[in-house]
């Protein structure tokens, strides 16, 4: 049998991810904020997605009612102390459609996984894969039915490893792993090539190829910097279909290992630190044995929030690991945060945008309640309607912690219980080679760091304000997306469970009556 080593890139947001089949991965999104006037949903008993307020409902009626939340003790800012946002706050609109029923199955397809840029092309025509094939156009239909299947099959990996590797935090990147699932697919036949396809709910997309490397190249010239390369054991004979389609659609020129470990290692670290921008400079410290095959796939990304923190008011506060704990963390800290966010009722979460200044997003799912397990916050998610749940932003009191994740993850085992076992037995990749061929190793490395220098302010330095400020402390378990905008695909996806898992966790000092009052008085207007 032959070993089939595959490293996928790197990432970071600064984001910066590795896979090698391997999938390493490293990010560095810029920080997150988070505050909010609050829109609150739930889905009644016909499991239609309601508005509270215009459904003319009490909270107290609700099954479920989420309870008051312990806040931690604000800080108290002057208004002016603070970067303000690029200009006038939008008002809240009062109502959302009151139910599932003002939908069309349209509005759903151009919503997809959070595409908020309305029914368009998402970018440049696919060529067909035969000349002539019109079925093979990249229309904003089928970039949904791709948005959805990566988001269906994002939320699949998270609850997968999450149950495996039993760790506080987790880092994924669902793009990056599904282009290497997806390349792979290319050299697979028969049941091999459509579990692939199965497993990455992409087996009804017309002309994958040929999507991925659209949107590939979309995104590069947009949004990531992607970079893909593949690398041969000197004599081992691969079909000229497969190199000729590696390069087409996921841009993988076929290079030669010399056979000189030291030479070969010093060759493919260099291109990964420099498809990372330096930040990955030493990728591999050694090529597994038996490799006759390495597929590479790096993807940086670096981005600016919309409005930054002011790292003077960075300071020591907690994050509730559950109802008992506590531990210390450094949190940043801002006052006329332009946020969108709304409550889901029925599932008892509340769910948070923050825009990069690319058409990129940070969405924040967090549970109203202390709990360590945020396992459930994704079940029954609706996410092809996250673009029009989204009220406008208004401006809100925010803390969010600075957090710094380094993961190294084994996914064979994952990827097996997700069905992908023949992989690593004996898979079918004919298409590749005839010789005996399977997937040895995956690997995947990713990093995040939310931090205050992580965004640029925008150019307006004022900013209109007439009602009150609500607050949003993301000091507890959460669970986080990192959209592209006009698709609603899923670049990165991950949870927070601690993100001090060094520190010793600490019973929280009792607030007086008069802090607890003042530090909550605000909170969520009603």
């Amino acid at each position: 049998m032959w070993g089939l080593q595959w490293e996928q890139g790197k990432q970071t947001l600064e984001i910066q991810r590795d896979l090698i089949l391997v999938f390493l991965l490293i990010f560095f999104p810029p920080q997150l904020a988070h505050g909010i006037e609050q829109h609150r949903l739930f889905l009644d008993k016909d499991g239609k997605l309601r508005d509270v307020k215009s459904a003319g409902i009490a909270q107290s009626d609700l099954l479920g009612a989420i309870p008051a939340l312990p806040e931690g003790k604000m800080v108290e800012f002057s208004y002016d102390s603070f970067q303000e946002n690029d200009g006038a706050m939008s008002a809240l609109p009062s109502t959302l459609p009151d139910s599932r029923d003002a939908w069309n199955s349209e509005d759903e397809a151009v919503a997809g996984a959070g595409g908020c840029r309305g029914e368009k092309s998402p970018g440049e025509n696919a060529s067909a894969e035969e000349e002539g094939d019109k079925s093979c156009e990249l229309t904003w239909k089928t970039s949904q039915k791709l948005a959805d299947g990566l988001m269906r099959f994002s939320i699949d990996l998270l609850r997968e490893v999450e149950l495996e590797s039993n760790r506080s935090n987790v880092i994924l990147s669902p793009l990056s792993i599904a282009l290497a699932l997806s390349h792979l697919a290319l050299g697979a036949a028969n049941q091999t090539e459509k579990r692939l396809l199965e497993v990455m709910h992409l087996e009804s997309v017309p002309c994958l190829h040929q999507m991925l490397g659209t949107l590939g190249r979309r995104l590069s010239e947009s949004t990531l910097s992607l970079g893909s390369r593949l690398y041969l054991q000197k004599g081992f004979e691969v079909k000229e279909k497969f190199l000729e389609d590696s390069e087409k659609f996921y841009g993988a020129k076929p290079k030669t290992l010399s056979g000189i470990n030291q030479d070969d290692l010093v060759a493919i670290n260099s291109w990964v630190k420099d498809v990372t921008h330096g930040k990955i400079p030493s990728f591999l410290q050694q090529l597994p044995q038996n490799t006759v095959m390495l597929l590479l796939n790096a993807i940086y990304f670096h981005g600016f929030w919309r409005n930054k923190f002011n790292a003077s008011f960075t300071g020591p506060d907690v994050f509730h690991l559950d109802n008992e704990f506590v531990v210390p963390v450094e949190m940043m800290k801002a006052h006329q945060y332009p946020l969108s966010w709304f409550t889901l009722e029925s599932q008892d979460i509340q769910v948070a945008k923050f825009p990069f200044k690319s058409n990129v997003s940070f969405v924040v799912i967090v549970p109203n309640h202390n709990t360590r397990d945020t396992s459930h916050v994704l079940e029954n998610f609706p996410y092809k309607q996250l673009c029009r749940l989204f009220p406008r932003e208004v401006p809100t009191t925010v803390k969010i912690p600075k957090i710094k994740l380094d993961q190294k993850l084994e996914l064979n085992q994952v990827l097996s219980q997700m069905g992908l076992q023949e992989l690593f037995t004996s898979p079918n990749l004919q298409k590749i080679t005839e010789q005996p061929l399977f997937v040895s190793s995956v690997q995947h490395q990713a990093t995040l760091e939310l931090r205050e220098d992580g965004v640029e302010a925008s150019a307006a330095t004022s900013v209109v304000l007439s009602r009150s400020v609500s607050a949003f402390s993301l000091d507890r378990p959460f669970v986080f997306i990192i959209f592209e905008d006009e698709t609603g695909i899923p670049l990165f996806i991950g949870s927070v469970q601690n993100p001090n898992p060094d520190a010793a966790p600490q019973i929280p000092e009792p607030q007086d009556s008069g802090e607890a009052t003042d530090a909550n008085k605000n909170r969520v207007p009603k």
